[in-house]
């Protein structure tokens, strides 16, 4: 990279830019007041000391570990994930009567509440991408059947449901818990 005075902006012409990485702006910008990176001007602020930028955001980037399984105590567990399921359920629903304006809403309550607890007891391993789906509706006389497609992954992709029934409705959750690099 180029030297320049303090008051003049570094510049890194177009071609450079793909060899740059973004401890050489921070550095620059530590001594600089701005650096021009192609048609893109990068300042520092001087009251924060934090680097700002017009049009790029700053993003963190981790580095791939190659993990491609989880080690063998990381495993989504049907069991608990199933258990969770059905103490919320439980609490949140043994003595409701079914309405069609509060259900919409609570569906949504109860996918959030599961979801929030899923991700604490797999807080050791957040590789998973949880997916709560919660289908509630009233007890008419009437069958249902509930299905759900996706590209699966058999050793790590797993899912857990519990089913809940009162005298009024009837209420499924299912967590789909997918394993990601």
């Amino acid at each position: 990279m180029q030297e320049s005075k303090l008051n003049e902006p570094l510049v890194i012409p177009s071609r450079d830019v793909t060899h740059l990485t973004s401890r050489d702006v921070t550095h620059s910008l530590k001594h600089q007041k701005s650096v021009l990176v192609g048609n893109r001007r990068l300042s520092a602020s001087t009251n924060q000391g934090s680097t700002t930028s017009e049009d790029v955001q700053s993003q963190t980037v981790l580095e791939n570990t190659y993990q491609l399984e989880p080690f063998p105590h990381q495993h989504f567990s049907v069991k608990r994930i199933r258990e969770i399921i059905k103490s919320v359920f439980i609490q949140k629903l043994e003595n409701i009567k079914y309405s069609s304006d509060g259900f919409r809403l609570l569906s949504i309550q109860l996918s959030e509440q599961i979801k929030t607890q899923v991700k604490q007891d797999l807080s050791f391993n957040n590789r998973y991408k949880i997916v709560v789906m919660v289908t509630m509706g009233p007890k008419h006389s009437q069958a249902i059947q509930i299905a759900s497609r996706c590209m699966w992954y058999t050793p790590t992709d797993k899912f857990a449901s519990w089913e809940f029934s009162s005298e009024t409705f009837f209420a499924v959750g299912v967590v789909f818990g997918l394993y990601y690099e």
